[in-house]
C-alpha cells in the first residue's frame, strides 16, 4: 500500500493488531514493514545510506528532534553547513552558506513552500524562530524547475502545526558572559581619522538570553488546528575602546 501527500510528522500504522510508528518527512518516503514470526534472523554486512532511486535530487531532511540535538548554532544556515559540499561564505555578505562553489546570492529560501528570499539582493530572507521549525530540508542539487532563480542550494523549512491534542510549553536559552572565552586586544584603523587606530580591549562583555512559549491544538477536530509561538531575546553587550 502507498499513501501519498501525508503531512510531515509522526504517524502510527496499524495492521492485524500490530502497530508501527514512523516519521513522515517532507519530500521523501518512509517505509513500514510488518514481518511474520521467524525462528531466526541472520544479518550480515553493514547498514548503508538509504538512496532514493526515484529522484535525482540531493536532499537532506532534519526533523525537529534532530534539530534540537544537533551541536550547532540555532540557525538554519548552521544546519545547512552540515551538508556535503557546503561551506560558509564571506562574512561581508552575511556569512550565508555556499553550495558546491556557487555564490551565496544564488541560494533559495522557502517557508512552507513559499519563496521568502530577498529578490533585490538575494543575500537575506524572512526568518522564523528556531523552535517553530518542524522539519528542515536542504537541497544540494538536482532539484526541479519549481525552484527557479536558484543556482546554489535550497533551504526549506516546514513550520510546526497544531494536532488533535492541546499542547503547551516553553524554553529559555542563556549564554552567560562568565562562560565566554577570553577576548584579544585588536587594533583597527579609525575610518573617520586616517592614520589613527582604535584599540578594542579584552574587557568587552556580552551575554544573551532568549526565550519562547508555545501552545497548539484543535479548533475543529480533524479539520482545523492552531499553533502559536512567541519568541523573545535579550542581548546585552559592552565594548571598551580607546583611540
Amino acid at each position: 500500500f502507498t499513501f501519498t501527500k501525508l503531512p510531515p510528522g509522526r504517524d502510527r500504522v496499524l495492521s492485524a493488531g500490530t502497530v508501527r510508528e514512523v516519521t513522515t518527512v517532507v519530500g521523501g518516503g518512509s517505509e513500514v514493514q510488518f514481518h511474520t514470526t521467524l525462528d531466526a534472523i541472520e544479518v550480515t554486512g553493514q547498514r548503508g545510506i538509504t538512496i532514493d532511486m526515484s529522484s535525482v535530487e540531493s536532499t537532506s531532511v532534519y526533523t525537529q528532534a534532530q534539530l534540537q540535538s544537533l551541536p550547532v548554532a540555532r540557525d538554519i544556515n548552521a544546519v545547512a553547513l552540515l551538508d556535503a559540499g557546503v561551506i560558509r561564505g564571506d562574512p561581508d555578505f552575511g556569512g550565508l552558506p555556499t553550495f558546491a562553489g556557487a555564490s551565496v546570492a544564488e541560494n533559495g529560501y522557502y517557508i512552507n513552500g513559499f519563496d521568502v528570499t530577498n529578490i533585490r539582493t538575494f543575500l537575506s530572507y524572512a526568518n522564523l524562530p528556531y523552535d517553530s521549525i518542524e522539519q528542515h530540508q536542504i537541497k544540494n542539487g538536482g532539484y526541479g524547475a519549481e525552484y527557479g532563480r536558484s543556482l546554489g542550494g535550497i533551504v526549506s523549512v516546514l513550520t510546526k502545526r497544531g494536532t488533535n491534542e492541546w499542547k503547551s510549553g516553553g524554553a529559555v536559552y542563556w549564554t552567560p558572559q562568565q562562560l565566554r572565552s577570553p577576548g584579544k586586544n585588536v587594533a583597527d584603523l579609525e575610518p573617520t581619522r586616517p592614520g589613527n587606530f582604535t584599540i578594542f580591549t579584552t574587557a568587552n562583555t556580552s551575554q544573551n538570553v532568549s526565550y519562547n512559549v508555545y501552545t497548539g491544538g484543535p479548533i475543529v477536530k480533524d479539520k482545523l488546528f492552531a499553533f502559536l509561538l512567541v519568541d523573545g531575546k535579550n542581548n546585552q553587550s559592552t565594548s571598551y575602546a580607546q583611540s
